[in-house]
């Protein structure tokens, strides 16, 4: 499922804002009202984006759709942009989802991400075996390459089940990341701890990976997964979960 068939799409910054705003307006007698609370869902069932909403104090759930993540020739050959059709992709299939729930209504932020870790123009995926495994780090090996995170932000209101108004806006994080020189005995027993193979490039920078990094130009948490950072700072309604939850917590 992708975004075309939802209605009302709005990708322009400023178009969103004001789709924000009118959801913290007062309809009454001119007297504003206490801000949406908006729920927040992640759309990923990746255990380290999740790990980074809850470091960061976030209250979410979870709900991922399946979706069609192969891409066109065209696509491949731009890395960003293919990164951010897959996470608009996975944010889009969740809130036609939850559109087609009988009843709904609310105001939920949903959050669609997807990281591709880009070598000389060539995009690594998660290796299917030991041997591309070791072929995907000989390559990194001594050399630099980029991660791509693209972050698909989607805000739903429907303070009726006739009143529905959606808007999105998405963009990408790029972090630069720097291998050391790596040994044959050296890559060989990274593969052996396991945790390359469901990750993009064969590797966990937050995890054993870490050891093979010499320098990062950006953010860790673009590599990881999602540049909670960047994300704070530009959703003000993300940050504002965070400090509700942190008030609740108290």
């Amino acid at each position: 499922m992708t975004s075309e068939g939802l209605p009302i799409m709005q990708e322009n910054n400023e178009q969103m804002q004001q789709q924000n705003d009118q959801a913290s307006e007062q309809t009454g007698e001119g007297t504003a009202e206490e801000a949406v609370a908006f729920d927040i869902i992640l759309a990923s069932s990746s255990p380290r984006r999740r790990q980074l909403l809850e470091e960061a104090g976030v209250k979410f759930t979870v709900h991922a759709a399946e979706v069609d993540e192969s891409l066109k020739p065209d696509d491949i050959a731009q890395p960003t942009e293919a990164a951010k059709k897959l996470a608009e992709r996975k944010a889009g299939a969740v809130v036609q989802e939850i559109l087609g729930t009988p009843g709904f209504v609310g105001s939920i932020i949903v959050l669609g991400a997807d990281t591709m870790v880009v070598h000389n123009g060539t995009i690594f995926g998660k290796p299917h075996n030991a041997s591309e495994g070791t072929h995907m780090l000989r390559t990194l090996s001594g050399d630099t390459h980029q991660v791509h995170t693209a972050v698909s932000v989607w805000l739903v209101h429907a303070p009726t089940e006739e009143d529905v108004s959606l808007g999105y806006r998405t963009f990408v994080d790029t972090a630069h990341v720097t291998f050391k020189d790596l040994s044959d005995q050296e890559i060989s027993e990274y593969l052996k701890k396991g945790e390359s193979y469901d990750k993009a490039g064969a590797y966990a920078i937050q995890g054993e990976g870490a050891a093979l990094v010499e320098h990062v130009n950006g953010s860790i948490s673009t590599v990881i997964g999602l540049p909670i950072e960047r994300l704070l700072a530009e959703f003000p309604d993300i940050a504002a979960a965070a400090e509700r939850a942190s008030s609740e917590a108290q």
